[in-house]
């Protein structure tokens, strides 16, 4: 069972300074303590609202709330380019120990993808909280009937089979050239037909505009379901996942494995303490009730990583990222 962390201490004599160009405010503790007056924190969510990274900033505000740890939390989305314009605010605030933002896999690829002028390294990676893994989806009446199946035809094809995900250089295509890699075809020789969500990915397989689709299983989850319209030809787990009847890439015999992860970062320049104080606040988190809650609600599977383990993971992810889109051509 995961330790509990320590709280960041709760201070008194708070004062506001307004950040100019980023609409952003920064709280300031005073030494005075005793006060019972609440810690601010704030949580930006590099999306706009309603998209995997604004939820988990407002399902952490709830759990810090419902859990009683004594601060008062806010969430400021800002969206834009894949969630780098996120990247940039909280590298702007160079050691300011009372924001967080969230970010994954996405921002990864946004970096790479974007010319963003900032990048992984420019920040203080705190922990990683939750994944969704991906799905190799197909109509139910679709003739590949497992991962054999489809690298037989995709390799006959491989410019012309019609595969579906999410926009270009998002995680969907990640994953995508991540698989037809396994198989030994090009990634950038893939025809990869690009959707803004879930629901015009469902449509192309439908419709028979697309033969396969590359999504995270929650895009999914209802479509396949028993005597559902589509099929799971394999998970990216590790490990098969309960309440799904699909088999992993691993298990087929494909060296696929990934997620499409969540964390949260600090920016750069804190101390130790600091930077200590935010992981043990997370770690407290996530350790709550609550929060156990918000996974079962989610479909999210707990993937919880300390400051050492996400820091370590954020390197790989970052150098298998690269490799990955380098071999898209993007």
């Amino acid at each position: 069972m995961r330790e509990r962390g320590v709280p960041l201490r709760v201070a008194g004599g708070l004062c506001a300074l307004l950040l100019v160009g980023t609409a952003l405010f920064d709280v300031r503790q005073s030494s005075a303590s005793g006060t019972g007056e609440q810690e601010k924190l704030l949580l930006i969510a590099p999306a706009a609202p309603g998209g995997g990274w604004d939820s988990l900033a407002r399902e952490m505000q709830n759990g810090l709330r419902v859990e009683e740890l004594r601060f008062n939390v806010e969430v400021r989305n800002a969206e834009g380019a894949g969630g780098t314009i996120g990247l940039a605010q909280i590298v702007n605030r160079k050691g300011q120990d009372d924001v967080l933002s969230m970010t994954g896999l996405g921002m990864v690829g946004a970096v790479e993808t974007t010319g963003s002028p900032y990048t992984m390294g420019d920040v203080t990676p705190i922990s990683r909280l939750a994944s969704e893994y991906q799905v190799v989806v197909v109509p139910s009446d679709s003739p590949y009937e497992n991962l054999d199946d489809l690298a037989r035809d995709w390799s006959e094809k491989e410019t012309t089979l019609p595969v579906a995900g999410g926009s270009m250089g998002g995680v969907d295509q990640i994953f995508a050239g991540r698989v037809a890699r396994s198989m030994d075809l090009s990634p950038a020789e893939i025809n990869y037909l690009p959707y803004s969500g879930g629901g015009e990915v469902l449509t192309s397989l439908l419709s028979g505009t697309a033969a396969v689709g590359f999504s995270s299983l929650s895009d999914f989850a209802d479509q396949v379901a028993p005597g559902g319209p589509l099929r799971v030809l394999a998970v990216s787990s590790p490990e098969r996942l309960e309440g799904l009847d699909a088999p992993t890439f691993l298990e087929q015999g494909y060296d696929v494995e990934m997620s499409n992860w969540r964390g949260v970062i600090a920016p750069p320049g804190l101390e130790e303490a600091e930077a200590d104080a935010l992981e043990a606040l997370v770690a407290d988190l996530v350790a709550s009730p609550s929060w156990a809650d918000t996974l079962e609600r989610n479909r999210w599977t707990d993937t919880y990583q300390d400051r050492a383990e996400f820091t370590a993971f954020l390197e790989e992810e970052v150098a298998m990222t690269q490799q990955t889109i380098e071999e898209l051509g993007l």
